[in-house]
């Protein structure tokens, strides 16, 4: 609290004095958004975007495409959430639903014991080839 009553939130870093960047995006091009829209459509993500996230990108893209880039912060991060949707490879996918599970049933473990009973199972936990095989 100031001496006025409000209170404020300070955007700079506390061991400099440097600003944090609230968003760290860069400007986004009419050819990078092309580029990941075709990328989108090849890979057959494009499908599984819904109707809104669609209706953005394309906005966006005409939009990139009749100024030059985009540059506006709370555009740019939802853009960014659909161009990772995009760009997402099978493997990927796979990943996430393994370390997914994974963090699940490592949940459940400790909840019921099984750690104390059977205390190399947490090693399984860091063994990739054990994680695949759980999102599998």
């Amino acid at each position: 609290m100031h001496g006025d009553g409000k209170a404020y939130i300070s955007f700079a870093a506390p061991d400099s004095r440097k600003p944090l960047c609230i968003c760290t995006l860069g400007p986004v091009s009419y050819a990078d958004l092309s580029r990941t829209r075709t990328r989108g459509f090849r890979n057959g993500n494009w499908k599984r975007l819904n109707a809104v996230e669609r209706g953005l990108y394309t906005a966006s893209t005409l939009l990139a495409r009749r100024r030059g880039v985009l540059v506006n912060s709370r555009l740019l991060m939802q853009l960014r959430a659909i161009i990772g949707k995009l760009t997402e490879t099978p493997g990927a996918r796979a990943m996430a639903g393994a370390y997914r599970r994974a963090s699940e049933l490592y949940v459940r473990f400790l909840e019921v014991g099984v750690f104390e009973w059977a205390p190399q199972a947490r090693d399984w936990f860091r063994d990739l080839g054990y994680i695949m095989w759980l999102g599998t």
